[in-house]
């Protein structure tokens, strides 16, 4: 989406945040069936707010995983309650977050 009408030029633009489970990039593959399993053994409001709405990124390669989470808070809830459950459906005896600083 260009940026032109807040004042910027055509030159910037924002790109609006997709939640996880509609990026194409997310659509196939282990990724996906990884994502499904974690969804059917999360509760509906934190598979929601912390993996779906939650996450930047995820990267995933059968054996290792990465997440970027949109916050500290969400980091810490990901390696926190949710490491078991994340570990199970990505078959991975561990993983790493990282959090996008957003300034506070």
């Amino acid at each position: 989406y260009s940026a032109e009408s807040k004042g910027y030029n055509d030159k910037i633009y924002e790109v609006r945040f997709l939640p996880v489970m509609e990026r194409p990039e997310y659509q196939e593959g282990e990724t996906r069936e990884a994502l499904e399993k974690l969804k059917k053994e999360m509760a509906e409001k934190d598979f929601e707010k912390y993996i779906n709405n939650g996450l930047i990124r995820v990267t995933y390669d059968g054996s290792h995983l990465m997440l970027i989470a949109k916050s500290e808070i969400y980091r810490t809830m990901l390696t926190g309650p949710f490491f078991n459950v994340i570990c199970k459906a990505f078959d991975v005896g561990n993983f790493r977050v990282v959090s996008q600083v957003n300034g506070y």
